[in-house]
């Protein structure tokens, strides 16, 4: 039986459902993924499930982070960065996708149970989030050295700290293989540069039409 339920996996199911990838350092990526054997470390089939859906939303033109969500060793929710496309959602990041899955379709799944995948390291404001669920364990595969925040715990506010302390969460880095890592890291940079500008110019263009 496939780790996940139904089969065919979820994440061959993502895969299918791709757009065609132009890029050819984007169709490399998806063939390093599918190349992946399927088990070598303890989380390696959920972060390649996290990473598939990274890829999607790179595909989509989306920031490269993906998430899911596991309750008794099987995915229940999912989320993929949606902050760009269809429409600028700033509060779309990969975490809060799959915490808003989860909150809508399993009301009833008690949160400290759960351990949450991500492609990327977690940002202050996915952290906060994620503490105040209660979510029992939070697992990355790739650092964030500009925005992570699960290295950077100690610089959360007091309360947020004592509150994660106090439920007993857990947040570091899973353990999967470093192909899987460096899969991850490479999505997320795939296209940072370009919507950090297209921000950037969205920005100039809102100061702009306030000027005129």
């Amino acid at each position: 039986m496939s780790l996940f339920d139904p089969s065919p996996t979820p994440e061959q199911r993502h895969l299918e459902r791709l757009p065609p990838l132009l890029a050819p350092p984007l169709e490399a990526l998806r063939i390093q993924l599918q190349a992946e054997p399927q088990q070598i470390q303890a989380d390696d089939a959920f972060v390649r499930y996290a990473c598939m859906l990274a890829l999607a939303a790179v595909a989509e033109g989306n920031h490269g982070v993906g998430a899911v969500i596991v309750h008794n060793g099987r995915v229940i929710a999912e989320g993929r960065n949606r902050a760009f496309w269809p429409q600028v959602r700033s509060d779309l990041h990969a975490e809060m996708d799959a915490l808003n899955a989860l909150e809508q379709d399993h009301p009833h799944v008690p949160p400290a149970e759960c351990s949450l995948y991500s492609s990327l390291e977690c940002c202050p404001m996915c952290t906060i989030r994620l503490i105040n669920v209660g979510i029992g364990r939070v697992l990355y595969a790739a650092n964030d050295d500009e925005c992570g925040m699960v290295r950077r715990f100690d610089n959360l506010p007091p309360g947020y700290r004592e509150l994660a302390e106090s439920r007993s969460q857990y947040f570091g880095p899973a353990s999967c293989s470093a192909n899987l890592i460096d899969c991850a890291h490479d999505i997320f940079h795939f296209n940072l540069e370009a919507l950090k500008n297209f921000v950037q110019c969205r920005k100039s263009n809102a100061v702009n039409n306030d000027v005129l």
